[in-house]
């Protein structure tokens, strides 16, 4: 955690904290009436240093796999002269920023993620090649990046709601936070 909080190691000492116990709050959670929320990057950061090798290793070929992507894209455009394939490397720079899970826009990133597929199919049957492969460089790059962040983020929310201390520290550290499902209220550390 980041964070550098001593004093409080407990959910009982965080103020205007919806939960009583720790039990309670996990309680909530096996129920489905909160989600807890994490920051990406804290996320990464503690699967960089904790989660098993494999997840490492699969958050890591992700990155890989892109790289190798970007190119095989400038191979291809030089190779093939087709020059507009070189686009490749910049719309997977642009679909990789907006791919971020976290971002005010990410419910309207998702469906355009998921629409790529569609728009991947018409541009082939259109006999639109070189438009169909940057739109899938796109699709492939959010992909990814929604996959690594799955992993990261599942493995530190699963962690932060069987230790308590660690819970405590990224919630006052503003790494994690609570969403009540039912109300709709987030409950953060100011």
């Amino acid at each position: 955690m980041s964070g550098s909080f001593s004093v409080s190691r407990r959910i009982s000492d965080i103020p205007t904290f919806p939960f009583r116990t720790f039990n309670e709050l996990q309680q909530a959670a096996k129920d489905q009436n909160i989600s807890v929320g994490v920051d990406p990057l804290a996320a990464a950061e503690w699967s960089e240093k904790h989660a098993g090798s494999i997840k490492r290793l699969a958050v890591s070929s992700l990155s890989i796999l892109l790289i190798i992507l970007a190119m095989a894209s400038v191979i291809t455009a030089v190779w093939l002269k087709n020059y507009w394939l070189l686009a490749a490397a910049p719309v997977m720079a642009g679909a990789f920023y907006f791919s971020h899970p976290a971002s005010t826009y990410h419910k309207w990133v998702t469906v355009g993620g998921a629409a790529g597929l569609a728009v991947f199919i018409d541009l082939l049957l259109n006999g639109l090649v070189t438009a169909a492969i940057l739109v899938a460089y796109a699709d492939l790059t959010f992909a990814a990046v929604r996959a690594a962040g799955f992993v990261t983020d599942s493995g530190f929310r699963k962690h932060l709601l069987a230790n308590e201390s660690d819970f405590v520290a990224a919630y006052l550290a503003r790494e994690c936070n609570v969403r009540d499902n039912k109300s709709k209220k987030v409950y953060c550390a100011r």
